[in-house]
């Protein structure tokens, strides 16, 4: 919050010692609320005080009445501060961090409205607004905040994370980068901005660069479970798996109720080979929150794992109706049914996975392996040729290639 001085000293020098002890507390951010308070009560209440003078008083009430979270009273300040005084600015915006505060961004947006209609260059207005637009889902506004918000000082590190912010979820990751690292470069003291780097970092496979940003987040901050968390997804992508299950044992034992730390701890374990501490944990996660899909696959995938198929189909099902559009669980159950020969499942499973993804070249090619399975050559080889149309990777090409021209031989192997 600005510290708001009142109008020049000779304004009240001539109100004397008590009054000018009044209007230096009164416009002391730091002091204590309820006597500021009862200080710019007394200078309000003094009559000395008319206009532009008085209105910097109940402005300064307002942020006093703020601080002790009296937001009627601050807000009945605020509102008399921009009567006396339609110009200004730092009334507006504190009445607008008050509707902020209240849950009504459209009226917060009103007021840096008329704020920044006063002041085009009033960066913290700028920036507040970009955040209310952002929450609105209106991106493009809420940059052209940023972008003003920088212009009109440059030095401000929250205006390039917000704006880094909103390249990372357009998916502009060189530009999230760059503004992140700008955000660092002016405070580099701001564990978030290490933490979204590495997001950002790891988004784009550089798991070192991502990894060395968790660190440094993790130094600034080591009480937050996000950090530790990441650095775990980070280190699995990168194969390092003992690691990734370090790291995600960090961040349950600062958050034990986060349930994604225990459900990727149970894929880190799976892909380790360690089954039954995969279904220990997913079962964990599962139990804190009975509706977590993800956790409802990796338990199932572990059971695959241990080839104890009857719980795994179980597992799938329960992932579905939680998530009835999810693929990832369409996909296990049809190769969990599969491998019980119930081919009719399968295929209903993965038609419905090819009715969501049309593009997905790997269920083209399981679907292709039931019907060949259920003997039935043309459906295929209409999925096989369907398979190739969509420019799959170099493994199922060669598999979908060798499949047709040998449609006849059994054996062919299940595709992820």
């Amino acid at each position: 919050m600005h510290r708001v001085l009142l109008i020049a000293l000779a304004v009240i020098s001539w109100a004397g010692a008590a009054l000018a002890g009044d209007a230096e507390l009164c416009s002391d951010d730091n002091g204590e609320p309820s006597l500021r308070v009862e200080a710019c009560t007394r200078l309000i209440r003094s009559g000395r005080y008319r206009g532009n003078n008085l209105a910097v008083v109940y402005n300064a009430r307002g942020i006093a009445y703020r601080q002790q979270h009296d937001l009627t009273r601050a807000h009945s300040d605020y509102t008399e501060a921009v009567r006396l005084n339609p110009q200004y600015d730092k009334a507006f915006y504190n009445r607008a961090l008050l509707w902020s505060a209240r849950h009504n961004p459209d009226q917060a947006l009103e007021d840096y409205g008329k704020a920044i209609k006063i002041n085009p260059r009033f960066g913290d207005a700028l920036n507040n607004r970009g955040l209310i637009y952002q929450g609105k889902g209106d991106d493009e506004r809420a940059r052209a905040d940023f972008d003003a918000a920088i212009r009109a000082n440059p030095r401000t590190a929250r205006a390039y994370f917000n704006r880094a912010n909103i390249a990372a979820h357009k998916g502009e990751l060189e530009q999230a980068v760059a503004d992140y690292s700008e955000a660092i470069s002016r405070d580099p003291g701001d564990a978030e901005a290490y933490l979204n780097r590495g997001n950002v970092w790891q988004r784009k496979h550089d798991y070192d660069h991502a990894i060395s940003d968790y660190a440094q987040a993790e130094q600034l901050d080591p009480n937050d479970a996000d950090i530790p968390f990441n650095r775990g997804n980070a280190l699995r992508l990168k194969g390092d798996l003992d690691q990734a299950i370090v790291a995600y044992g960090a961040a349950i034992r600062l958050a034990p109720d986060g349930v994604a730390s225990y459900n990727n701890r149970a894929l880190a374990l799976n892909l380790k080979g360690d089954h039954d501490g995969a279904i220990s944990d997913a079962s964990e996660a599962i139990r804190r929150d009975p509706n977590y899909a993800r956790a409802y696959v990796n338990r199932g995938e572990a059971y695959l794992g241990k080839a104890e198929i009857t719980p795994a189909v179980a597992d799938f099902s329960e992932a579905l109706r939680a998530e009835p559009q999810m693929t990832v669980a369409l996909k296990e159950r049809a190769r969990a049914l599969g491998a019980m020969k119930d081919y009719d499942g399968a295929l209903a499973d993965l038609d419905q996975v090819v009715r969501i993804d049309p593009t997905d070249a790997a269920s083209f090619t399981n679907r292709g392996r039931l019907w060949e399975k259920k003997g039935d050559r043309e459906r295929a080889r209409a999925d096989y040729r369907q398979a190739l149309s969509l420019e799959p990777g170099h493994a199922i090409r060669e598999a979908v290639e060798q499949a047709l021209q040998e449609l006849d031989q059994p054996g062919n192997s299940w595709h992820e």
